[in-house]
């Protein structure tokens, strides 16, 4: 249930604890909505909640990607290094938008945070019947479903190691409409989990075999034999804190979806950004006694934690290279709080973030200046200040 164009793949997914498909996922009929099946399975599955939400999209929001191969892997993940990812999901169908993402602009519409590590554990789940492979994968509906049909029972094991996830908690789909490659986009990744999986299946055999399940908590005598169908990296890597310092427990295995929002972001959500001679969203740029500046004040207004929380989510989005998100944050902090000490239109407040997540959007000219004159307040000499300054152009606007 996969096709490319280009990187652009139709991968099929996994919803735990969700409703799923039963065929191909694109609203065909349910299979054997006989009374009875030769296995003894009930054929009535079309009745029950999982049928009658088979392949609804809003009804699982957090699938497993079992079926990307290592190619479809390394571009996700070459992509979530810059831009947030944004898909077409419609049935139990998921596409990939390699287009959808401003190239000139990284971070255009949202990065990814850093990882945040978690301790993890082997987490089990079983498919012993049509209706739990219904509710718990619906992968099966085109691979497995004949298979379990026919009385095979399968078992998917995975741990989490990891968490990354989106500096913006929603995208409206005015924001996308001036990139053509994200026609179709109906939600975005707003985070995804790492770690690794296996899914098995268990089929009869005669005699006894000693096996145990992907390396892990094996030993036990089972008149069975064990085969991976499918496998993300190495599960058997995966050993709790140390799961962070191997590759094969890094790979992406889950999505965690949000839905494209209609209409356009709400005021502030977006930001042209100050520009050196006070112009732009921060309500102007200039030192001390500037045009647009607030004035000087000995008595600077302490710092309230939300507005803490505000700049402080503004310097993380510097950082995860979501310049416009950044820029958004601190014209909002700035708005809220306009007599504060850490104004980011001031040289010796946060101007050098704004000069940086300026850069960041591809305004790099005035996010030299202002990281410059950022500088200059802190007494640095000039030779310092042209080394900074052009250090952090390189890295951020790509070197002109």
């Amino acid at each position: 249930m996969r096709r490319f164009i280009g990187w652009t793949s139709v991968v099929s997914v996994v919803c735990v604890g969700s409703a799923v498909a039963v065929t191909g996922c694109g609203g065909g009929a349910l299979p054997g909505t006989e009374p009875t099946r030769a296995t003894g399975q009930s054929g009535l599955m079309g009745k029950t909640f999982a049928g009658q939400n088979a392949c609804n999209a809003k009804a699982h929001e957090r699938p497993f990607i079992i079926e990307w191969d290592a190619t479809d892997m390394s571009m996700f993940e070459s992509r979530a290094a810059t831009d947030v990812i944004f898909v077409h999901y419609e049935g139990c169908d998921l596409k990939v938008l390699d287009a959808c993402a401003n190239d000139s602009i990284r971070g255009a519409f949202g990065a990814y945070r850093p990882v945040e590590w978690t301790s993890g554990s082997v987490e089990k789940m079983d498919i012993a019947s049509e209706g739990e492979l219904y509710a718990k994968l619906p992968l099966g509906a085109a691979t497995l479903g004949g298979r379990v049909s026919a009385g095979e029972k399968f078992r998917m094991e995975y741990f989490v190691s990891g968490v990354r996830t989106s500096t913006r908690s929603g995208v409206y789909r005015g924001e996308l409409a001036k990139v053509p490659g994200c026609a179709g986009a109906t939600h975005f990744v707003y985070g995804f989990a790492l770690g690794a999986f296996a899914l098995a299946s268990e089929k009869k055999v005669s005699g006894e075999a000693q096996v145990g399940f992907q390396g892990l908590g094996g030993g036990a005598k089972h008149a069975t034999s064990q085969n991976a169908d499918k496998k993300g990296g190495v599960l058997e890597s995966c050993r709790g804190e140390t799961a962070k310092e191997v590759r094969t427990c890094q790979v992406p295995i889950r999505l965690m979806l949000r839905d494209v929002m209609d209409g356009d972001a709400p005021a502030g959500s977006g930001a042209s950004g100050a520009t050196a001679d006070g112009a732009g969203g921060g309500g102007g740029a200039g030192g001390a006694g500037g045009a647009g500046a607030p004035p000087a004040r000995s008595d600077r207004t302490e710092l309230n934690m939300e507005e803490v929380k505000l700049r402080e989510s503004a310097a993380r989005k510097r950082v995860a290279k979501d310049g416009k998100g950044c820029l958004s944050d601190l014209d909002e902090a700035d708005r809220r709080w306009p007599n504060s000490a850490r104004l980011s239109t001031r040289p010796d407040g946060m101007m050098n973030i704004r000069g940086e997540c300026l850069m960041l959007t591809g305004d790099c000219e005035n996010g030299r200046k202002l990281l410059r004159m950022a500088m200059e307040r802190m007494g640095m000499n000039t030779q310092t200040v042209d080394t900074v300054v052009k250090v952090r152009a390189d890295e951020l606007c790509g070197k002109k």
